[in-house]
């Protein structure tokens, strides 16, 4: 494991130490989890690598199941509180199961998803 203390040394780790799989956090200093998720499916060597977004956000907040993959292109998301069992079970699933790279950069769409404005870039 490799922990890195914001968004851009994550990214620099990331194309350092190539990992099987990465989870971030939505708030991050200096690059936010969105944008290293999006940097890592559309702009690195291994856009196939399982991405997993942790964040504060729940379904409370009438988010639709895909809005983290819609948005950012993560392979899934886990909402705080959560339970190491819960994360331990996310990953060993995505490990397995492996991800394709994606085929197109679903920013560059505008819809609206529950109240959520999602913007191509």
């Amino acid at each position: 494991m490799i922990a890195a203390r914001n968004g851009e040394e994550a990214w620099e780790l990331f194309n350092a130490e190539k990992p099987d799989l990465v989870i971030c956090d939505v708030v991050m200093p200096r690059i936010d989890g969105v944008e290293l998720c999006r940097r890592i499916k559309w702009q690195s060597f291994a856009p196939e690598t399982p991405v997993i977004i942790v964040t504060a956000v729940t379904k409370d907040r009438e988010l639709p199941d895909n809005f983290w993959k819609q948005f950012a292109g993560s392979d899934g998301f886990i909402t705080k509180p959560f339970s190491p069992v819960q994360v331990l079970a996310m990953v060993r699933k995505l490990l397995a199961d492996g991800c394709e790279a994606p085929e197109h950069d679903p920013t560059e769409s505008h819809e609206s998803r529950g109240g959520y404005e999602i913007e191509g870039r």
